[in-house]
């Protein structure tokens, strides 16, 4: 992080700036979801963001001009985007228990895991219940279990998903439960945003204050669909990293559509 500084009756007034997604810490995070949650305008959310994130008292923020707010305040647009692809929360305790996230932009998740998590997410936009975000939540965050690559979580089952959901329900504090739809959200536009090839009809969300789409989809055709092919089995294929299934996936409608080019 850099310095900002502001000249004041005389005085250099300094506040250390923040870059962007990467150079934010888990607490000024957590605080820009409890302010999305407030449901405020765009103008007020950004206001309340810079006060907390630079630690501005009240008297001295009633003492800054519209010059020296609007500065520190453009220094946070970044907060308007949906990129933030690393997993700032990273893992979380209830009780006893430690659940831990995936990796930056859901690298090490699977193909299967990612079907999962899409159709919760779908049915969330769909009916607009919160059971289907502890669903995600719960699918994402697991505890720790045999390492897996890079991957320390518990291998991925409903059974467990479905009482991890429950607990979730009663123990998860909203504001953490936005705070992995948010990040979720995030990895989901940089997907899409990564295989035009595959999502050319997609329109995944901008920010937090946009209207992301609301289409239901199910990935499992296109994972029986090319089951038996490069990644062996249903089972071999499911489990395949969730960015080297799309990968080959891309490559082989490229394939098609230059053949059926040719033909024409």
């Amino acid at each position: 992080m850099k310095e900002i500084k502001l000249e004041y009756k005389g005085r250099t007034l300094k506040f250390r700036r923040v870059d962007g997604w990467s150079n934010l810490s888990r607490r000024q995070y957590l605080l820009w979801c409890g302010i999305l949650r407030m449901e405020l305008h765009v103008d007020e959310a950004l206001d309340l963001a810079t006060r907390l994130f630079y630690n501005i008292s009240g008297k001295w923020w009633k003492l800054l001009n519209a010059a020296h707010r609007y500065e520190l305040r453009q220094k946070l647009d970044f907060l308007l985007s949906a990129q933030a692809t690393d997993n700032i929360l990273d893992s979380f305790r209830i009780g006893f228990m430690k659940y831990y996230g995936p990796a930056h932009k859901l690298s090490n998740l699977t193909i299967a895991e990612y079907r999962q998590t899409e159709l919760y997410y779908d049915m969330y936009l769909h009916t607009g219940q919160t059971k289907f975000l502890h669903l995600l939540a719960a699918t994402l965050f697991r505890p720790k279990g045999k390492r897996r690559g890079d991957d320390i979580r518990l291998p991925l089952d409903d059974y467990t998903v479905g009482k991890r959901a429950n607990l979730f329900r009663w123990t998860l504090h909203p504001v953490k439960l936005l705070a992995i739809k948010f990040y979720y959200e995030s990895c989901r536009t940089y997907v899409r945003k990564s295989f035009p090839t595959i999502y050319k009809t997609s329109a995944p969300s901008d920010g937090p204050f946009t209207r992301p789409n609301t289409g239901l989809q199910d990935l499992e055709d296109h994972i029986l669909a090319y089951s038996g092919d490069k990644f062996g089995s249903f089972d071999h294929t499911r489990n395949t990293n969730l960015y080297l299934f799309l990968k080959h996936m891309a490559e082989r409608i490229d394939e098609y559509e230059r053949a059926m080019a040719a033909r024409q």
